[in-house]
């Protein structure tokens, strides 16, 4: 009888220095970058609300939200268009910022190892080491990302 396979399609996201790793199907679809309409906020991690389809979505700097920078670059960025998992009507979906072009990965219990000595930061729910090109990426916490958008808009 044939192995039963774990594995999953993933997507790293460069933000940053660094990397966020999620599920193929929480994402929606990879658009270039627009500049953001203001939104009246403090939160220096939210950019600004961007057209797409028929919604304006807010566009999350998660390398900003997290700590890893408080401030990211614009050259060459895009923007990833992330389906909403809280199924709060008011964030269906989320656009983060991208230094660049998502990559397919294939995530199996062979190709990571969570990073138990990582600092733990705002918006991340797990960093894991990815032991096929022995880099970092970090699991975003999309449930607090998603809240702390609410919460900022309202």
């Amino acid at each position: 009888m044939d192995e039963i396979r774990s594995d999953l399609r993933g997507v790293l996201i460069p933000i940053s220095e660094t990397r966020l790793l999620l599920p193929n199907a929480v994402i929606a679809e990879v658009i270039t970058f627009v500049s953001p309409d203001p939104v009246a906020t403090k939160a220096p991690w939210l950019l600004g609300k961007v057209n797409w389809r028929s919604y304006k979505l807010p566009l999350v700097s998660m390398a900003a939200y997290a700590g890893f920078t408080s401030r990211e670059s614009l050259l060459n960025c895009k923007i990833a268009i992330l389906k909403g998992l809280s199924g709060n009507p008011k964030v269906p979906y989320v656009a983060v910022l991208t230094q660049g072009f998502p990559k397919l990965t294939v995530i199996g219990p062979e190709t990571l190892q969570i990073d138990t000595v990582a600092e733990r930061r705002p918006g991340i729910a797990m960093s894991v080491r990815m032991t096929v090109d022995e880099s970092d990426a970090h699991i975003p916490d999309l449930d607090a990302v998603e809240a702390a958008i609410a919460e900022e808009l309202s």
